[in-house]
């Protein structure tokens, strides 16, 4: 009734028992991205090609830091007060709410005795001790001022002040907002690398690197609020993490319209070791020069120094940024320099940001421009909350904002559940990419996929890919022309039986005419290994590398695509565990399968609890769980079974919108799964 074939040729052979038939390590088991590795980023040879990477590079970044869709832009509440007076410049304290009851807090310069209005310039501060309070100590002033690095022991002294200052004495409104943790920005409440670190967070998007994100958005909210300042001049500048948080901005937000990001950005090394530069799925196939090259055609310098990992920005993430801005004839836009020091906004590199800034800015100054002398406040005169001004009785804690977002979120995907055509067309607008960059996987072209054959063994992969897939084939006497991908937790060994004969769904499909093939994927059958989330110890693991399951999805979609080679009728299968597997897969196949069969087992990512959990996939109760992106797949035909008690109505939702109803079919129990492939 059966024989084995190789799936390429369709040519009758013997495959051998998944015990018996070893490919070799998966190199996905021992090679492992860190954060001190590049992505080896090289511009396109085409505009266009460039311009529809940088609009999924932007979708890449709002996805990692919780922010796709955008959240819903609530009332900033501003309070401004107590100015302090300079001879050129003014001083005053600042917070609003980003979220209500989180409070950005920070000091808002602005030019004196100039008519406006004014470039705003945003300036996220780094890691600096205490932030926006930063005092240099007495032996390094002494070190910076002999070396040469500063000139003037009050800016040395006081050097996130130093280019505030000059900024406003230059005509700029300047706002230095702080980091979540540090000065104002409630220490207690949110310990800067200690908030939203678990797995609980990863799963919902949630964390720090989000909600400074988020923080720099609406601080460019608040500016734009200000009648003095010009919104067509708004630009960004800050050092380390400040640079980080420069690029970030740079990527998502088009308000911008010149930046200076300052020793942060290099193309194969340190890509920025703290919570708030990382996230989950933040940096998978890209990195910080690729980031910062979406900036383009619009102006920004890059300040380096020989003694951090920027040293070799301008031979290594610089020609690579001129080439993407030279897609758009706009080479005389960015610009990098480099100065004998330290990692630092130090005075060469904040004098290089100001005749930067002046040229592009359109600030009017003479030129070269210098740094000038200026009168420093004291930190505790810059503190925003006061006697008059106490921190605002509403102040949320970690867990309320937790909460917040986790509620806001949930509205989120209620307000763009599918109620008819449109609708679902406006879902899968903002389910697609989520899911997509979830994966960091898509299905490929046919001609992206190879399929070998060494003597009785079939493998597939991708091209230009290390990765091969062990396949075993099985072919009926009587082919129907279908082709079911099976795919079980122990991978191939999955569809034969104790004996090494095909076991029963295997026999019945080979009955109805279909071939079977059943792949090992990641981490399955002779591809089985540890789970490198927890042997590799590698920092921030899933924003530099693919999950198990997101690994497992890929596979999965390579197969479909080998599949489709062959045959135009596929359908997918996963048991014992794997349907989850399989309807990710499904949801970003599209029409590539004709039908899918899930064993769900129960299973739901809220229950996944431990970033060890092979099923660990961040952000899938960011976007409503299993059934709400598996609703991606409508109207393909979809049969979920053993569901048990979970809430399956945002899937059927789906499926009613796109007017296909009895398209899809959902039991709490087993079913025949062979009676509805090939009824």
């Amino acid at each position: 009734m059966w024989r084995l074939m190789i799936l390429a040729a369709l040519v009758i052979g013997t495959v051998a028992r998944a015990a018996e038939d070893r490919s070799g390590k998966d190199p996905r088991l021992s090679t492992f991205r860190t954060l001190y590795q590049g992505s080896g980023f090289v511009p396109p040879g085409n505009k266009e090609v460039w311009q529809k990477r940088a609009r999924e590079l932007r979708e890449q970044v709002l996805i990692a830091a919780g922010l796709w869709p955008m959240p819903e832009k609530t009332p900033l509440n501003a309070v401004i007060h107590g100015k302090i007076e300079r001879e050129d410049y003014t001083v005053e304290k600042v917070f609003f709410e980003s979220y209500p009851g989180f409070y950005v807090t920070g000091s808002l310069y602005r030019p004196k005795g100039k008519t406006g209005p004014f470039p705003g310039v945003l300036c996220p501060h780094g890691h600096w001790a205490n932030g926006r309070f930063n005092e240099t100590p007495e032996k390094e002033i002494d070190a910076q001022i002999k070396a040469g690095v500063e000139k003037d022991r009050v800016a040395a002294k006081y050097i996130l002040q130093a280019r505030c200052a000059n900024l406003a004495k230059l005509g700029c409104v300047v706002f230095h907002y702080d980091m979540v943790g540090y000065a104002d920005a409630d220490e207690k409440r949110f310990p800067h690398r200690k908030t939203m670190t678990d797995a609980e967070a990863d799963l919902n998007l949630q964390s720090i690197f989000g909600l400074q994100t988020w923080d720099s958005i609406r601080a460019v909210d608040f500016l734009l609020s200000l009648g003095d300042v010009d919104k067509e001049r708004i630009a960004c500048t800050g050092a380390s993490g400040g640079g980080t948080q420069t690029f970030i901005m740079m990527t998502v937000d088009d308000r911008l319209k010149g930046a200076a990001p300052v020793c942060m950005i290099s193309a194969g090394d340190h890509q920025g070791g703290c919570v708030c530069e990382n996230n989950a799925l933040l940096r998978i196939g890209t990195d910080n020069v690729e980031l910062s090259s979406t900036f383009a055609p619009r102006p920004f310098i890059h300040p380096t120094a020989t003694g951090d990992w920027t040293k070799d920005y301008l031979e290594k993430g610089y020609p690579e940024t001129l080439g993407v801005y030279r897609l758009f004839g706009a080479e005389e836009n960015v610009k990098a320099v480099r100065f004998n020091a330290g990692h630092n906004y130090a005075l060469g590199n904040r004098e290089a940001m100001y005749n930067f800034f002046n040229t592009h800015l359109k600030l009017g100054a003479k030129e070269p421009v210098k740094e000038k002398a200026f009168e420093a406040i004291a930190p505790k005169d810059l503190s925003v909350f006061t006697a008059e001004h106490p921190r605002p009785g509403n102040s949320i804690d970690g867990p309320g904002l937790r909460k917040y977002l986790a509620e806001m979120a949930s509205r989120q995907m209620e307000g763009i559940r599918p109620k008819d055509g449109a609708t679902l067309a406006e879902f899968k607008k903002v389910m697609e990419p989520a899911l997509r960059h979830m994966v960091a996987s898509s299905l490929p072209k046919a001609d992206d996929v190879t399929i070998e054959h060494e003597g009785d063994k079939v493998f597939v992969s991708r091209a230009g890919s290390a990765e091969r897939l062990p396949v075993a084939v099985l072919r009926p006497a009587q082919a129907s022309g279908a082709i079911t991908i099976v795919i079980h937790p122990a991978g191939k060994a999955g569809i034969f039986g104790g004996n090494g004969e095909p076991g029963e769904l295997a026999k019945a499909l080979l009955a109805k005419g279909h071939l079977v093939a059943a792949p090992d994927i990641f981490m399955t059958g002779t591809l089985a290994g540890p789970n490198p989330m927890t042997t590799s110890k590698v920092e921030f693991f899933a924003g530099y590398n693919r999950t198990v399951i997101a690994n497992r999805v890929h596979d999965i979609l390579t197969e479909v695509a080998a599949a489709r080679k062959v045959s135009n009728e596929v359908n997918l299968v996963g048991l014992e565990g794997a349907g989850p597997w399989v309807m990710l897969a499904s949801a970003l196949a599209g029409d590539a399968v004709k039908r899918t069969v899930a064993d769900v087992n129960g299973f739901e990512f809220a229950s996944v609890k431990d970033r060890a959990d092979a099923n660990f996939l961040p952000g899938t109760v960011r976007y409503g769980g299993l059934y709400n992106l598996s609703a991606l797949a409508a109207p393909g035909e979809m049969l979920i079974y053993s569901t048990g008690d979970s809430d399956t109505s945002s899937l059927t939702a789906a499926y009613t919108a796109a007017g296909a109803s009895m398209k899809c079919r959902v039991e709490k129990g087993k079913v025949d799964v062979v009676e509805w492939l090939t009824r």
